[in-house]
């Protein structure tokens, strides 16, 4: 490795490959853009989800930086880890309890053609203003993408134990 660089860590939820990957679910917890995102728009009764399920894996961003830990300090750590908790859930769902936790109303469910119309709004008006879109379409349509993995090596290897296991056991950390 050059300029004494020891270990390469990729983190990254689609599928990449490299020396250290860490494959994410859904990283969940306060100071996570996208979860403070949907706070905000719930907080307003703005909050809108496609009525289609759409299954995921998540994290707690205490784990997550516990798997980071461990990839960086323990040794003999190589090739992809898949880091998620160990019970699924939709997206919906996810969006639902942490209303629930907000003490705001559930997210309206939407026909999906209305999402994808207030993205293609957000990012007109983002150009208009030559700032970045809070909403993108790709946003919608990787958000739609359900996914989740066998986490075995990464508990195996990296961290045997998570600190929230599931989402009901990490709910408070919203």
């Amino acid at each position: 490795m050059c300029a004494n660089v020891g270990r390469i860590i990729l983190i990254s939820f689609p599928h990449v490959e490299g020396p250290i990957v860490l494959r994410l679910g859904m990283v969940y917890g306060r100071g996570i853009l996208m979860v403070d995102a949907a706070r905000w728009l719930a907080e307003r009764r703005l909050l809108g989800i496609w009525r289609e399920p759409t299954w995921f894996q998540l994290i707690s961003t205490v784990d997550y930086l516990r798997a980071t830990e461990a990839a960086i300090l323990k040794p003999g750590i190589r090739g992809i880890y898949h880091v998620g908790d160990e019970k699924p859930v939709t997206l919906q769902h996810f969006l639902d309890e942490a209303c629930r936790v907000w003490d705001c109303p559930s997210p309206i469910r939407l026909p999906l053609w209305t999402i994808y119309a207030a993205a293609s709004l957000c990012e007109l008006f983002a150009a208009i203003a030559s700032r970045p879109s809070p909403l993108t379409r790709d946003f919608i349509t990787i958000g739609r993408a359900s996914h989740w993995g066998d986490t075995k090596r990464a508990r195996e290897e990296l961290i045997p134990r998570l600190t929230y296991a599931t989402l009901e056991d990490g709910l408070s950390t919203l």
